[in-house]
């Protein structure tokens, strides 16, 4: 039996989206207060920090076709609500988000552009 040293070169798929995915740059939305609407094609790393007040997020923008995946920190919020839209939470209900000065870590995904969102809390306290 012979050993060959010649890699094997696979061939691209466009069945798995090999080349399309969501721009991994921040957006840092700092000091939002009411209804704030996030794209994620803008920045798949979202930080929310010291809100202002109670802070209502809704997704917009997903790309179709495809599944899309994000995450959002949401850091210092004091005792300011932080909820999110159109949701579906990995256990049935929203995670209880760090308060005061910690951050939490959530990660989201939409497997079909938007209409379905399903997300998880990835980190709950980091200090």
């Amino acid at each position: 039996m012979a050993i060959s040293s010649q890699p094997t070169v696979l061939a691209q798929s466009n069945d798995a989206y090999i080349n399309v995915g969501v721009t991994g740059r921040l957006q840092n939305l700092v000091r939002q207060t009411g209804a704030v609407s996030i794209n994620p094609t803008n920045g798949s790393f979202i930080r929310i920090a010291n809100p202002v007040g109670a802070v209502t997020v809704t997704f917009t923008g997903v790309p179709s076709g495809y599944g899309t995946r994000w995450q959002v920190e949401v850091a210092n919020r004091g005792a300011n609500a932080v909820a999110f839209n159109g949701v579906t939470w990995d256990g049935g209900s929203a995670p209880t988000i760090a308060s005061g000065t910690n951050k939490s870590v959530l990660v989201f995904y939409s497997p079909d552009g938007g209409t379905t969102i399903y997300g998880r809390l990835e980190f709950a306290t980091l200090a």
